[in-house]
């Protein structure tokens, strides 16, 4: 047996801006791939990026209070580490064991999307989908005037992508000037430089955005200026984030061409973890072609159809849910690659023979529900999918003399299409009544932490037992005896105890008496209180300079998306509290 599954391991996540999606996806990738060892455990510590060279100083002693968390991982045991810090040692590519990161050698690691001369590294292949690209703009498209939204000068991947996207360009001939680019912090908050970057190039005919996010403001430029991408001009990203099949219209971006960076770099850092010898690697991506730039929409011929062969039809699957190869899945989920070739060739087999009875056209639409009650729409982005089914049925109706022929299948088609939207209208509506819900759950407990008038005593122990409010599934709350103060320069030194508080299981708030509380810092995940999760984020609760404990939550998406947010507004009520006692006393 391997001993990953025999002894108790943990792998720390250290990442740099939770909230956006890039952060997400590589956070969802090593929660998948770390989930198929029961006995591994990964701890995400999220920090901040520094982001002082864009002008955005006012969050600055904020961000190196928040960046405190990577000392955790001094603290904690932690047996493996994976980094994606991009600007963790320059665009240079130096050395990592400074006097910053010096700790970071106790342990194997990788680094994700990091460039180190003395470390294992993994990363894309940002030539092979940039040139894909350009290869079809240019020789399909035609198109000759090109323009790029780009990154921060510290991102060793953004200056790469750069250089790689300026030599596709140079190979076929095509101007690339300065005046044809713009930096940006690759936030959504980019809107200034896409302005500027259109206004200098009204004539661009194709903008690459060096990642998702940074299309967000680029798509608000063009509305302003009449223009819809796709049509009036092609736009593409990368990293091929779920949020990109989410815009309007949906993003052509640069993704995962199999494997994802997390799921290779868990495979890496398991091997290390052995004592195996482990080469930096490279990922091969490929241009994932959406609305605002189609590409690569694969018509299906009549023979293919006729043979209803299996690598045909996983190939059609793939075209259509074409995130799911790129995801890592656990052994008890249904199938939904073998469920799709399932009724699929029913279908063609109808085809073929023209019929269909009622008990073959049951079952086709049995399998169809369960296909997508399995959450196969996680795995496409709607338009796409739609597009794809319908060259699928047109294919099919075109093999045939006559439609009249294929109306069963083409019920089947139509059915499919419901499904799709039925399942994608359900999922919005528990998004937001599970968001109502927790939004009054939350502004409840800020109420409770408040009320400091009126006769009303708020303690400690008021907030503590007021937690699960939150809506935290799975939490937990050290709090420190007394608040750690951060000084103005330097790094802070954490205490050797922390007290347990309180956890949270299964949404059931569980209030440890004061005798229980007490806990070494460096035990902190190996109380039997805490909740049984595969993953945790640590988040400092902090409010100012004041560091008051550590939140541990599970990993869910609605964490990531405000987990720090609540830590933050949660130190926020300890400040009000403990300043309004000390008034109280003087």
């Amino acid at each position: 047996m391997d001993r990953f599954t025999e002894e108790r391991k943990t792998i720390g996540l250290i990442i740099e801006d939770l909230a956006i999606d890039y952060a997400k996806e590589i956070i969802r990738s090593v929660q998948l791939a770390t989930a198929a060892f029961p006995n591994l455990r990964l701890l995400v510590l999220p920090g901040l990026h520094e982001q002082l060279e864009y002008g955005k100083t006012s969050s600055f002693y904020d961000t190196r209070v928040h960046n405190m968390i990577y000392g955790l991982e001094e603290i904690v045991k932690i047996d493996g580490l994976l980094l994606t810090l991009p600007n963790i040692s320059g665009v240079s590519g130096g050395s990592i064991f400074d006097d910053a990161f010096s700790n970071y050698a106790r342990v194997p690691r990788v680094f994700i999307s990091t460039a180190v001369t003395d470390g294992v590294t993994v990363r894309y292949d940002n030539e092979k989908g940039i040139r894909e690209a350009v290869n079809y703009l240019v020789n399909v498209k035609g198109l000759r005037k090109f323009v790029m939204l780009g990154g921060r000068d510290d991102n060793a991947d953004a200056q790469d992508r750069k250089e790689v996207y300026q030599k596709c360009l140079a190979e076929k001939h095509i101007e690339f000037t300065e005046d044809m680019y713009e930096k940006t912090d690759m936030s959504i908050d980019a809107l200034a430089e896409a302005e500027r970057l259109m206004k200098r190039n009204p004539d661009a005919e194709a903008v690459f955005c060096v990642n998702d996010q940074v299309a967000v403001p680029l798509y608000s430029v063009l509305k302003e200026l009449g223009m819809k991408p796709g049509r009036d001009i092609q736009v593409f990203g990368f990293d091929n984030t779920k949020f990109s099949g989410t815009m309007l219209p949906p993003l052509a971006s640069i993704g995962a061409d199999g494997m994802t960076l997390g799921e290779k770099a868990v495979e890496m850092l398991l091997r290390m973890m052995k004592g195996e010898k482990v080469e930096s690697a490279i990922l091969p991506t490929k241009l994932f072609g959406k609305e605002s730039l189609e590409y690569a929409m694969y018509e299906y011929t009549t023979m293919e159809m006729l043979r209803i062969d299996e690598t045909f039809v996983y190939r059609m699957f793939d075209d259509c849910f074409y995130r799911y190869r790129s995801e890592v899945h656990d052994r008890e989920e249904v199938d939904l690659r073998r469920l799709f070739y399932e009724f699929i060739t029913r279908m063609l087999r109808a085809m073929i023979s023209s019929s269909m009875s009622p008990e073959e056209f049951n079952e086709v639409r049995r399998l169809i529900d369960i296909f997508f009650s399995n959450g196969a729409m996680r795995y496409t982005d709607p338009a796409h999918m739609v597009r794809c089914i319908e060259r699928l049925q047109n294919g099919m109706n075109k093999s045939q003399k006559t439609p009249l022929s294929n109306v069963m299948t083409n019920r089947c088609f139509s059915y499919m299409k419901d499904r799709a939207i039925v399942s994608m209208a359900a999922d919005a509506n528990r998004f937001d009544a599970n968001l109502k819900v927790e939004r009054e759950r939350i502004r409840n407990f800020f109420v409770c932490g408040t009320q400091f008038d009126g006769g009303n005593t708020v303690t400690e122990e008021t907030i503590i037992r007021n937690i699960d409010k939150l809506s935290f599934s799975n939490a937990a709350l050290y709090l420190f005896e007394k608040p750690v103060p951060v000084p103005p320069e330097g790094a802070i030194t954490f205490p050797e105890t922390a007290r347990l508080v309180c956890v949270v299981k299964d949404g059931e708030l569980r209030v440890l008496s004061p005798e229980r509380r007490a806990c070494r810092l460096d035990a902190m995940l190996e109380r039997t209180e805490l909740p049984k999760c595969g993953a945790y984020i640590a988040s400092l609760v902090f409010y100012g300079s004041r560091i008051y404990g550590v939140l541990i939550t599970e990993v869910t998406g609605t964490v990531a998306d405000r987990g720090e947010f609540v830590a933050k507004q949660l130190a926020q009520i300890l400040y009000i509290n403990e300043m309004n006692h000390k008034s109280d006393k003087e």
